[in-house]
């Protein structure tokens, strides 16, 4: 056999065994480079976007043990909603007991109204009763799209409710409220959670004011035609390292280990709520001087928008 005949053979094998090497790889790692790209963005619904793999060894291996992490996943998922639902229940089930007991020693406190035990009583039994209306609205959280019911509202009339609630705890500490500013103000927004968040920046103002201090309320607005409200109290102020922090779940920094009764809860539960009325908190304080929390009703939010195009 001539010398270019078994070059031009062995050549021709080498060409086709190349050609037969790119194609199988590319057959071979297709599957895989899919998987790869699906997994840069992975979401609760992953394994619907997994491609059918067509050779059943080992691509349909690979598919059957992703087939079966995601079913254990589900199940797993399912078994902890399920089992986060029952806690969810029984603790909702739990403060609607208890606000049983509340009412009837509320009634019983109110007949005797006159007496100085029953005065002092009183003070307890409202620090329970923010305490369990704490959790429902904490229950109440993952629904609060649902049960959100804007309307027009006097910025005056939300702040007196709230402080006649309130007033009994600050007749105990002989604290003044002293409301200024422009109070007829208009903002639309949802009473009852609107009227929570109130409740949680007045709590934290009482519970840290002074006896014998007073609270100043101020209702304004900016260039931008934003309703502001700014409770101030006369407390110890918040250290400035803390102030980033104390909308943050659970925080309470060194005033709240000075109270040793601070949650961490009550200024989160503001913040979140706030987000979903398109209302902006902001605080400032000053160490020795009081702290300053201020809510902004904005006028741009979707809640004014849309009033506006029903008008």
């Amino acid at each position: 056999m001539e010398p270019y005949s078994i070059i031009y053979l062995n050549g021709l094998l080498l060409t086709i065994f190349v050609v037969f090497f790119v194609w199988r790889y590319k057959k071979e790692t297709s599957y895989y480079k899919s998987l790869l790209e699906l997994f840069g963005d992975l979401d609760d619904d992953w394994f619907e976007s997994i491609p059918t793999p067509e050779s059943h060894f080992p691509d349909h291996i690979l598919y059957s043990l992703f087939q079966n992490i995601y079913e254990q996943n589900q199940n797993k998922r399912r078994e902890d909603h399920f089992s986060q639902q029952m806690e969810h229940n029984d603790i909702t089930s739990w403060v609607h007991e208890m606000k049983t007991p509340l009412t009837a020693m509320k009634i019983t406190i109110d007949a005797h109204r006159s007496n100085e035990l029953a005065q002092k009583l009183h003070t307890i039994w409202l620090k329970i009763h923010l305490l369990l209306d704490r959790q429902l609205y904490i229950s109440r959280l993952p629904t609060l799209d649902s049960d959100l019911l804007p309307e027009k509202l006097e910025v005056g009339i939300l702040l007196k409710e709230e402080i006649r609630e309130l007033s009994t705890w600050c007749m105990e500490k002989n604290l003044a409220v002293d409301i200024t500013g422009n109070t007829a103000s208009i903002v639309y927004t949802d009473k009852k959670w609107c009227g929570f968040v109130l409740r949680q920046l007045l709590t934290n103002a009482i519970k840290y004011s002074p006896t014998s201090g007073t609270i100043v309320i101020n209702v304004g607005s900016d260039e931008n035609k934003s309703v502001i409200v700014n409770i101030k109290d006369e407390g110890p102020g918040i250290q400035a390292h803390d102030l980033p922090r104390i909308f943050d779940r659970g925080f309470t920094g060194e005033n709240g280990r000075v109270q040793n009764n601070a949650t961490g809860i009550g200024l989160y539960l503001a913040q979140e709520i706030s987000k979903k009325l398109h209302i902006q908190l902001d605080v400032s304080s000053v160490v020795g001087k009081g702290t300053s929390l201020v809510m902004i009703f904005t006028s741009t939010n979707s809640f004014e928008q849309i009033r506006q195009s029903l008008l």
